[in-house]
C-alpha cells in the first residue's frame, strides 16, 4: 500500500508513514512541550528532572534526524522518550490524572507504530514499569512528588488505566490484523490483475504457436520505425512451400511442428534489433532497421543454410521444410515502407513459383512411401492394379488422358491411409465400429492431399468416390449408379480383386477363380455390373491364354 496516488503497499508502510507525520509534529511542538514541563519542575524545585526533561528534547531530535538510525531504533527510542515524559508528568501531576492519560496515549501509539512481537514487548516494560513504581510507591519513595497523593485508589487507578490502555492497544492491534489482511487481499488481487494484463499484453502482441511477433504487433512496429531515422531498413519474407500438403496427409499437429520448427530457425538468424512475426498461417517476415541490401541478402542466405543444415537431420522428406525467401530495402526517407514489404512479396512469391512444384513432388514422393510403409501395400500391388485398370480402361475405349488419370488413381487412390492410425491399419482381427469409422476417412483424407498438389488435383474426385457402391451403400457421399466417377468404378473393381488374390494381415489370399465369383456375387450392388462383367470376362479369357500357352 506504498504512497503512489493509490495507497500502500502494506500496513508497516502505512506505520512507517504515520511515524514519519508524528515525529514531524513531535520536533515542530517539542520545544513548548518539554520546555514548559521543564520550566514546572524547575519551579517544583526538581532541577535535575527539569534539565533532565530538557536534554532528552534535544537527545531525540538527534536520533530521530540521523537518517543513519535504524527505523525500528528510532520507533522504540521515541516511544520510550514519550514513556518517560509520561511518567514523569504522572509523577508530577498525580490525582489530576494528566499523567495517565499521557501513559494510555503512548501505549495506544505503540499499537499504531510497532508490530505485534514489539507491541507485546512494549506492554511487558509498561507493565514491568507500573509493578515497579506501585512498589517503590509503597514504600515511600515518591512522597515527595503528587504521585503521592493517590494514597489508597492508586492501585484502583493504575489498573484501570492499565486495562483501558492495554484494551484499546488490542483493538488497535486487532484493526491492524484486520487491515492487514485486507491489504493482503488487495495486494494478491493487484498482483493477479497485473499478471493477468501482462499475460493479455503478451498475447496481443505474441503468436500462440511459435511465441514469436503477431501481425498486429508488425504493423504497429512498421509505423514506429518507418517514422524515425532508422535507414536503411530491410523486410525479408518467408512463406512455407507445401504446409497445406502436410496438414492434409498428416494432421495439423505435424503441420504446427513445422511451422514452430520454422520460427525457430528463422528467429536464430535475427541479428541485433531485427523484428521477426508471424504475418500469416505460414508467413514469417523480419524487419531489420538499419540493415543494408547486401547484409539482407546476407541474412537470406544464413537462413537458407539453417534449413538445409535442418533437412539432412530429417530422415522423411515430407518433413523437409522449403520456405520461399523474398526481401526489400527502403533506403530513401521518402516513400512508404509498405511498398518495401510489397517488394519483398513479389520476389518471394516468385521465389515460390519456381520452388513450389519442386517441393509438392518431394512430399508426394514421400507421402507415397510412407502409405506403402504404413497400409502394408508394395509398389507391385500399384503396379498391378494399374496394368488391370489399364486393361479396362482401353477396353472402354477412354481417352489417353483418362488412361493416364487412371493410372494416377491406381497408384495413389490410398493414399489417404497416411492420416490413419498404424494400430488400425496393421489390426490382424475385425475393426471396431470406431475403428471402422475412423478407416473410412482415408478417401476425404486422399481427397484432401490430392486437392492442395497441382500434380494430383486432376484426379481428388476420384480418389474420394473409389470406396463408393453402385447401389449407394458405401462411402463417404452414399453415391449410387453413375454418379460415382467412371475411373473409381474401375478401381473399385480392379482393387478389390486384386485384394482378395493377395495375403492380408487378417485373411489368407483367395484363388482366382473365387475371386472373380466375388465380383460377380456382388454386380450392381457394390460394383458397377457392366464392368464387373467386363473384368471377369477379361480374365477369364486372360486365364484361358494361359492355359493354352502351357498346354
Amino acid at each position: 500500500m506504498k504512497n503512489n496516488g493509490a495507497g500502500y503497499q502494506d500496513l508497516n508502510d502505512l506505520k512507517n508513514h504515520l511515524f514519519y507525520i508524528i515525529t514531524f509534529y513531535f520536533i515542530l511542538l517539542g520545544p513548548v512541550l518539554f520546555f514548559y514541563g521543564a520550566y514546572l519542575f524547575y519551579q517544583e524545585g526538581e532541577y535535575v528532572t527539569a534539565t533532565l526533561e530538557f536534554c532528552l528534547y534535544f537527545v531525540a531530535v538527534f536520533v530521530l534526524l540521523n537518517w543513519k538510525t535504524n527505523l525500528r531504533f528510532k520507533k522504540l527510542f521515541f516511544l520510550l522518550i514519550c514513556y518517560f515524559v509520561s511518567v514523569l508528568v504522572l509523577f508530577v501531576a498525580g490525582p489530576m490524572g494528566a499523567g495517565m492519560v499521557c501513559v494510555t496515549v503512548v501505549l495506544v501509539l505503540s499499537g499504531s507504530l510497532l508490530d505485534r512481537r514489539w507491541v507485546l514487548k512494549f506492554i511487558t516494560f509498561n507493565l514491568f514499569t507500573f509493578v515497579l513504581i506501585t512498589i517503590l510507591l509503597d514504600r515511600g519513595f515518591f512522597n515527595e512528588f503528587a504521585i503521592a497523593d493517590y494514597g489508597s485508589i492508586w492501585l484502583i487507578v493504575a489498573v484501570s488505566s492499565q486495562v483501558l490502555g492495554i484494551g484499546l492497544l488490542f483493538i488497535i492491534q486487532t484493526i491492524d490484523d484486520e487491515l492487514d489482511k485486507q491489504s493482503k487481499i488487495v495486494a494478491k488481487a493487484k498482483e493477479k490483475l497485473e499478471i493477468s494484463e501482462q499475460k493479455y499484453r503478451y498475447l496481443s502482441y505474441h503468436d500462440h504457436l511459435t511465441g514469436v511477433y503477431n501481425r498486429l504487433f508488425w504493423e504497429e512496429e512498421q509505423k514506429r520505425i518507418g517514422s524515425e531515422n532508422q535507414l536503411p531498413i530491410s523486410i525479408i519474407i518467408g512463406d512455407i512451400n507445401g504446409i497445406k500438403l502436410i496438414n492434409d496427409a498428416f494432421g495439423h499437429e505435424a503441420g504446427d511442428r513445422i511451422i514452430i520448427e520454422t520460427a525457430r530457425i528463422m528467429k536464430s538468424c535475427c541479428h541485433d534489433d531485427a523484428l521477426m512475426a508471424r504475418t500469416g498461417g505460414d508467413e514469417f517476415s523480419i524487419l531489420m532497421p538499419k540493415t543494408s541490401r547486401e547484409t539482407a541478402l546476407e541474412r537470406m542466405d544464413e537462413i537458407k543454410e539453417a534449413f538445409i543444415l535442418h533437412n539432412r537431420r530429417i530422415l522423411n522428406e515430407a518433413f523437409h521444410i522449403n520456405v520461399a525467401l523474398g526481401s526489400g530495402t527502403k533506403e530513401k526517407p521518402h516513400g512508404d515502407l509498405k511498398q518495401t514489404i510489397k517488394r519483398a512479396e513479389l520476389y518471394m512469391n516468385s521465389r515460390k513459383l519456381l520452388e513450389q512444384r519442386s517441393s509438392h513432388s518431394t512430399i508426394i514422393s514421400s507421402i507415397k512411401a510412407t502409405m506403402y510403409e504404413k497400409s502394408h501395400e508394395t509398389e507391385e500391388h500399384s503396379e498391378r492394379l494399374a496394368a488391370l485398370s489399364r486393361m479396362v480402361g482401353e477396353a472402354l475405349k477412354l481417352s489417353q488422358i483418362e488412361l493416364d488419370h487412371l493410372e494416377l488413381l491406381a497408384t495413389l487412390h490410398d493414399i489417404g491411409k497416411v492420416g490413419i492410425d498404424d494400430r488400425i491399419l496393421g489390426k490382424p482381427g475385425k475393426l471396431t465400429d470406431e475403428e471402422w469409422l475412423e478407416m473410412k476417412k482415408h478417401p476425404e483424407i486422399g481427397y484432401r492431399i490430392a486437392a492442395a498438389s497441382p500434380e494430383l488435383v486432376s484426379i481428388s474426385e476420384f480418389i474420394l468416390s473409389h470406396h463408393e457402391h453402385w447401389d449407394g451403400s458405401g462411402y463417404p457421399k452414399g453415391l449410387a449408379g453413375e454418379a460415382i466417377p467412371l475411373l473409381s468404378r474401375i478401381i473399385a473393381v480392379t482393387d478389390a480383386y486384386d485384394a482378395m488374390t493377395e495375403n492380408r494381415v487378417y485373411r489368407k489370399a483367395m484363388d482366382r477363380e473365387s475371386a472373380i465369383a466375388e465380383i460377380k456375387n456382388n454386380a450392381g450392388t457394390q460394383f458397377d455390373p457392366e464392368i464387373a462383367k467386363l473384368f471377369a470376362g477379361m480374365m477369364k479369357q486372360t486365364e484361358e491364354r494361359i492355359i493354352g500357352r502351357i498346354d
